[in-house]
């Protein structure tokens, strides 16, 4: 009796392995998603200038009847563009709470996806970062830019210089950072000359290929800045 008890209990064992097997080859086989869903974060259709690196930015998408679940996170680069792979079906975007350099409205709005679906989201900077420059006289900068007001709300909380030396630059990946007080900032023109460029990262950008910097302005209660486009730096 021990021997069949043996046999039976191996044959059982092996039948558990085959069928566990074939599960796992049908979960292997699930489909990946294959529509794209892309845009950009724009204010009146132009698309804003961001934090790029470190995910600091970032959308997030629900599907009805799955609230409880954990939201799609959806990555913004600098340029504001986002794009993420999903399947078909109906979706609720949002703003991630407290996260962004505009109003927090956490308006929800309603995206169906199919293919390649494009939407561009509309929100309100609490600023922007207009005609802007940096021209370099030896090892001294002068900058120039404008601050537009553009939430009625907003104040200025601090300013930010950020070099580098490629074409992804913000307050997390750069070769310098100068940080300007809100004190010495003011909506409309501002003008910051003679700012020294030490030796080191002078020495790095004009080594470089393509040396650039942003300028970047915070609101208080912002988390993020919002910044100008890439300023080439010219030796």
């Amino acid at each position: 009796m021990k021997i069949m008890n043996t046999k039976l209990l191996s044959f059982v064992f092996a039948a558990i392995v085959s069928i566990c097997g074939l599960s796992s080859c049908g979960l292997d086989n699930v489909d990946e998603p294959e529509s794209t869903f892309s845009g950009n974060i724009q204010y009146k259709g132009e698309s804003l200038q961001l934090a790029g690196t470190g995910g600091q930015i970032q959308l997030q998408l629900y599907q009805p009847g799955y609230e409880l679940h954990s939201p799609i996170t959806v990555y913004v680069d600098q340029d504001g563009h986002f794009s993420a792979k999903l399947f078909d079906g109906d979706y609720k975007l949002v703003t991630k709470d407290n996260n962004g350099p505009w109003v927090n409205t956490r308006d929800t709005v309603g995206v169906k996806v199919k293919g390649n679906t494009v939407y561009n989201l509309e929100v309100t900077p609490y600023y922007l970062v207009e005609k802007y420059s940096i021209v370099l006289n030896g090892k001294q900068a002068t900058l120039t830019f404008d601050i537009k007001k553009v939430a009625p709300q907003a104040k200025i909380a601090e300013g930010i210089v950020v070099l580098g030396n490629t074409s992804l630059v913000d307050n997390k990946n750069n070769v310098m950072a100068i940080s300007i007080p809100a004190s010495a900032m003011k909506e409309g023109a501002n003008t910051f000359a003679e700012q020294t460029i030490p030796d080191d990262v002078y020495n790095k950008l004009k080594a470089s290929n393509k040396a650039v910097a942003r300028i970047g302005v915070k609101a208080e209660g912002a988390t993020e800045f919002i910044f100008s486009k890439l300023i080439e730096i010219k030796f």
